[in-house]
């Protein structure tokens, strides 16, 4: 994962494990919260940009890391650590932007949940395809209603995968872009040189997602991805997967 600061102020972190479409596995998502506090805490940094590299901002969970998972307490400590990712996330106090480059699934969608600004390329695509897999999408079940509305229901329980300007009438997408870093760095030089950054501190507090009920949300897809269901879903994902690449 990829961190610098640019002479605007600007953090600029991307995701990088390009071989997995930026998933995450309990390491990423450890290093994406350390990251995003190094940035709260620089004074340095005026506004974060979050994006990935290659074809895909993030599909979310490593179904091949979460496979792994042997029992409950491993299964919590993965899930503890996307939950410190998350809470980075939530209690930033400068303004977020994330440019989509590409897919957009599962928890590579829902942190979208937690950004300022959402910049998608015309190609982007978003899914939260979890239930497939036998598991659920904590943050968009706890908190996505608040800002995507009933669209939550129908991408959690179908899986389907909707385009830029889809995610864009529901909210998902702010801006949609032919180069999404430059139009991110666009709108953050834009809000740094017009805004006053005291009063989007104030606002982001209380804006914020509530941390329990996501929290909660967690633990229950902790719980969830152990059970044999789960477990053989996730199996199918990576026999199918193989089989994909060898062709």
């Amino acid at each position: 994962m990829k961190y610098k600061v640019d002479e605007d102020g600007i953090a600029w972190i991307t995701l990088d494990r390009v071989d997995r479409l930026n998933s995450f596995d309990e390491e990423s998502w450890k290093e994406l919260g350390d990251k995003v506090r190094t940035a709260n805490n620089d004074k340095n940094v005026k506004v974060l940009v979050l994006t990935g590299e290659g074809r895909a901002f993030s599909a979310g969970d490593d179904i091949f890391a979460m496979a792994e998972l042997k029992d409950a307490d491993d299964a919590k400590k993965f899930f503890d650590t996307l939950y410190y990712a998350v809470e980075s996330l939530i209690e930033l106090e400068k303004p977020l932007i994330c440019a989509v480059n590409g897919l957009a699934y599962g928890g590579g969608c829902e942190i979208l949940l937690f950004c300022d600004v959402v910049v998608g390329s015309k190609e982007s695509k978003f899914s939260i395809p979890e239930a497939k897999l036998g598991l659920i999408p904590p943050m968009a079940i706890s908190v996505g209603h608040k800002y995507w509305g009933r669209a939550v229901n129908r991408l959690a329980i179908t899986g389907e995968v909707i385009t830029a300007e889809e995610a864009k009438q529901i909210g998902i997408v702010d801006y949609i872009a032919d180069d999404v870093l430059m139009k991110s760095k666009e709108i953050a030089k834009d809000i740094i040189l017009n805004v006053d950054l005291e009063a989007v501190k104030v606002i982001k507090k209380w804006t914020k997602a509530e941390k329990e009920r996501i929290q909660r949300a967690i633990m229950e897809l902790a719980l969830l991805s152990t059970t044999k269901s789960a477990k053989s879903r996730m199996e199918g994902f990576k026999d199918r997967h193989k089989k994909a690449n060898k062709g």
